[in-house]
């Protein structure tokens, strides 16, 4: 079997039954003290992230679901769910286990996803190889890789896949919608303590943090759904490597490419599903396939509005009848288009034109009703789960707009 081939056989290694697809979400949090201040990361005379993330695996039912971010972000990953509604009431008794450990030490989460005050020269990293190794990189491959690193959270969102195909039309929708969740979810409304203005900071950093591994899809080459998985195969092989593995897992320098340290443990016999799933996380396009689909796009959302991310791409993918709308839709769209619509999710500007002469604020309203409607297709009364959070953005703007008004 060629490295492809092997390759592809760990992305499809998890596909489930139609009937057993979940849906699971990451939330990143940004954690201030009572004097307004990031903690600190490693081990001090204070609390750092470092010995809150142990408080919380002491805490039984939590502890294999916390870890930290390169800059200290507490990351929560949930169990999947077939049913938002159960995914909801994890995140609900989640935040209200974080929100008792926070308190016993005078500590907040600052529900953006930028650090609103700090920049990178203020924060450390987590004290590993790894992040090293990343931080390094990062300071060479673009402008703002260690904002992203050390001042950015988000709102991730995982769906398994039932087939090869089921995955491809997943992740084509994804990625040609990137900007609508873009601009929904924008949720940065400072950085270095100025106001963004229509500026979306999520997209911009990203954009700018490592062209090799990071944008849309359609950046890399990736912008048909016919062989998708085959191409991003591809482009995922020549990718330079941020690090690689040595026997002991540890993370150590290299200036190869996955592909060529992929085919050096195939070579030698010891190439594994963990090795390769280990370089499938190096991937940071804001659609990733690993061996199930991650949609990376949305911003840290204010509290009580976790959900809505899941349940945007929860409406536009799950039902099949939803999902062919949208197929036929994006199927006619020219590069032109796809370029257009990519550009305009930098700014907060909805008149901007997007495809078919249409503006930005056309397509954002379009397809966010089309997801409540895909909700309601699933009889299962989640479209609550997004409907209240779809009006507040339409009524108000993106919380990166309303947040400045409140300064």
């Amino acid at each position: 079997m060629d490295l492809k081939s092997e390759v592809k056989n760990v992305i499809l290694s998890s596909l489930k039954e139609p009937f057993d697809i979940k849906t699971g979400i990451e939330i990143e949090n940004i954690i201030y003290n009572d004097k307004n201040e990031r903690i600190m990361v490693n081990p001090c005379n204070s609390i750092s992230a470092t010995e809150l993330l142990q408080l919380l695996k002491n805490e039984k039912s939590v502890s294999e679901n916390y870890s930290l971010e390169p800059g200290g972000q507490l990351e929560w990953a949930s169990t999947p769910y077939k049913d938002l509604n159960d995914l909801e009431d994890s995140i609900i008794a989640n935040r209200k286990l974080l929100k008792k450990v926070l308190e016993t030490k005078k500590l907040k989460v600052m529900p953006f996803g930028l650090d609103p005050n700090f920049s990178p020269m203020d924060i450390e990293l987590v004290d590993q190889k790894r992040y090293s190794l990343m931080d390094k990189k990062m300071a060479k491959s673009g402008l703002m890789g260690q904002w992203m690193m050390r001042c950015t959270s988000s709102v991730q969102v995982n769906f398994d896949a039932s087939s090869k195909k089921d995955m491809e039309e997943i992740v084509f929708v994804a990625d040609c919608l990137h900007p609508i969740a873009s601009y929904l979810f924008s949720n940065s409304p400072f950085k270095n303590k100025k106001p963004a203005y229509e500026k979306n900071l999520r997209n911009i950093i990203w954009a700018n943090t490592d062209n090799f591994r990071c944008n849309n899809l359609f950046d890399q080459g990736v912008y048909l759904k016919t062989d998708l998985i085959d191409k991003y195969i591809n482009f995922f092989l020549s990718v330079p490597a941020i690090f690689s593995l040595d026997r002991k897992g540890m993370a150590i320098q290299t200036k190869s490419t996955i592909g060529e340290l992929l085919l050096k443990k195939k070579d030698n016999g010891s190439l594994n599903k963990n090795y390769i799933l280990s370089f499938l996380r190096q991937i940071f396009t804001n659609v990733r396939i690993k061996n199930l689909v991650e949609i990376r796009g949305a911003d840290r959302t204010p509290e009580g509005f976790e959900i809505a991310p899941a349940a945007f791409w929860t409406g536009l993918l799950m039902d099949k009848s939803i999902r062919e709308n949208i197929l036929a839709t994006v199927s006619s769209w020219e590069r032109k288009d796809r370029v257009l619509l990519n550009d305009a999710a930098f700014t907060l500007n909805t008149s901007q034109m997007g495809p078919s002469n249409k503006t930005y604020g056309y397509w954002i309203s379009y397809f966010g009703e089309l997801a409540l409607k895909g909700l309601k297709k699933r009889k299962l009364g989640e479209e609550k789960l997004f409907q209240n959070f779809f009006n507040v953005v339409m009524n108000d703007g993106p919380f990166s707009l309303q947040n400045q008004k409140y300064e």
